[in-house]
C-alpha cells in the first residue's frame, strides 16, 4: 500500500530514534547505579561521613545524633584530575541516615577528595568514567542517525520509495506504518510519486543498523 511521506511520519521516525537513545542512556545509568544495601553503597556512605567529619573525626561517634543533622540524601561531588567531575545523589534509608556535623547542610555539594577514596570507590569511579564517555558517544551516535534519517526522508515523497532504497529504514519506522505499507488491497496500487530531489544523502547504514540491533537486544533482555 502506498504510504505518503508526511511530517508526522518523519517526526515519528525521530521519536523512535529518541526512544532508542533514551533506552541506551538508561542502561548506562543502570550499570553504575548505587543500590542501597550493597557494599558499594555502604562504603560510599562511610566515605561521605569520613569527609564530613574530617576536621574532628573523633567527634562523629561521640556527638549525640540529636545534636547533629541526620539526612537521608546528599549530593556527592568527586573532582577528578583531567577527568569530568562526577556528581551523584546518594540516598539512604530512614533507619540508616547520614550523620552530618551541626554546621553542614545536605543541599550543599559535598566534595569528596581523592584522599578519602577507598579501592572500591575508585573502582566504581573508573567504571563511571567509562560510562560517561559511552554516554557522550551514544548521544552523538543517535544525533547523527536522527539527522541522517530526516535528510534521507527529505528526498522521498513516500515511505515506499524510501524503504525500497534503504530497507534498513524499517528498523526506525513505527510498526503501524510498516503494517500499512505491507497491507495488500484488491485495487490498483497508487503509483508512488517521484522523489522530491535527486540529491544524494549520506547515511551510515552500518551504524544505524548496529544501533537498532543493540536496542532490540537490550529491550529483549529487559522483558
Amino acid at each position: 500500500m502506498y504510504v505518503r511521506k508526511t511530517q508526522t511520519l518523519v517526526d515519528d521516525i525521530e521519536y523512535e530514534v529518541d526512544k532508542m537513545r533514551n533506552n541506551a542512556l538508561h542502561q548506562l545509568k543502570q550499570d553504575t547505579k548505587i543500590e542501597i544495601g550493597t557494599p558499594l553503597h555502604a562504603e560510599l556512605k562511610s566515605v561521605v561521613e569520613t569527609a564530613l567529619w574530617q576536621d574532628a573525626p573523633d567527634l562523629k561517634d561521640k556527638m549525640p545524633s540529636a545534636w547533629c543533622k541526620m539526612e537521608s540524601q546528599v549530593t556527592i561531588k568527586f573532582e577528578q584530575v583531567d577527568k569530568k567531575t562526577i556528581r551523584v545523589d546518594l540516598d539512604t534509608t530512614d533507619d540508616d541516615k547520614l550523620k552530618f556535623p551541626p554546621n553542614h547542610n545536605r543541599w550543599d555539594n559535598q566534595t569528596i577528595h581523592e584522599k578519602h577514596w577507598t579501592p572500591l570507590v575508585k573502582q566504581w569511579l573508573s567504571r563511571r568514567n567509562t560510562k560517561e564517555v559511552e554516554h557522550d558517544e551514544v548521544q552523538e551516535t543517535y544525533r547523527v542517525i536522527a539527522n541522517q534519517l530526516v535528510s534521507f526522508m527529505g528526498k522521498h515523497a513516500s515511505l515506499n520509495t524510501a524503504i525500497k532504497e534503504m530497507p534498513e529504514l524499517k528498523l526506525y519506522v513505527p510498526s503501524h506504518y510498516i503494517e500499512k505499507l505491507e497491507k495488500q488491497e484488491n485495487r490498483i496500487k497508487a503509483k508512488p510519486k517521484a522523489p522530491t530531489t535527486d540529491d544524494d544523502v549520506a547515511v551510515d547504514v552500518e551504524a544505524l543498523t548496529r544501533a537498532a540491533i543493540a536496542h532490540r537486544i537490550t529491550t529483549a533482555n529487559q522483558e
